[in-house]
């Protein structure tokens, strides 16, 4: 079955979460992280937002997207706070795909952080992209790459649509 829709983590893997992270999230000024305004529009299937948020919902999410400028290229926000389970729980991918409407097949899965966002998707059943490069780097990573298998791994977001397009075409 082909990929319906990409959802992709939020922090350090959409915007910059370490620059500024002691102002509140509505007043924080909003730093995309490298190529995200580039190759996300290049992207031709439905977008989603998985994001772990400790505080903010739905609505607070999306008005942080609208300021970067990028919350039009998203059809699904689905939050922690809103899901009621954090990632790696399988509830938060139960949620997250309720929502979307999709099954786990359906669904590529897009994040930098292996504890979290890869050995969740991975555990859950759901093929993942581990952003692999430095600037995706988190200060709470506790897994290193020889103890998780992201079914893909690249270094920055911009190799994500000829990535999708490789697969489209089964390479």
């Amino acid at each position: 079955m082909g990929i319906r829709a990409v959802a992709f983590d939020f922090g350090h893997t959409l915007v910059d979460e370490q620059r500024d992270r002691a102002t509140p999230l509505e007043s924080r000024p909003i730093h995309l992280m490298p190529g995200v305004s580039e190759a996300l529009p290049r992207i031709s299937v439905p977008l989603a937002v998985w994001a772990n948020t400790r505080t903010a919902n739905e609505a607070e999410l999306r008005r942080y997207l609208d300021r970067g400028g990028i919350g039009n290229l998203f059809r699904w926000v689905v939050t922690s706070v809103d899901a009621g389970f954090r990632k790696p729980e399988s509830g938060f991918f139960d949620v997250a795909l309720s929502r979307c409407g999709l099954t786990r097949e359906q669904v590529l899965f897009v994040g930098n952080q292996l504890n979290t966002d890869i050995v969740g998707g991975e555990q859950y059943g759901v093929r993942t992209v581990w952003l692999s490069g430095r600037a995706y780097r988190s200060a709470d990573e506790t897994l290193s790459a020889r103890e998780v298998h992201p079914t893909y791994t690249i270094r920055t977001i911009q190799e994500l649509p000829s990535l999708l397009e490789q697969i489209r075409e089964g390479n």
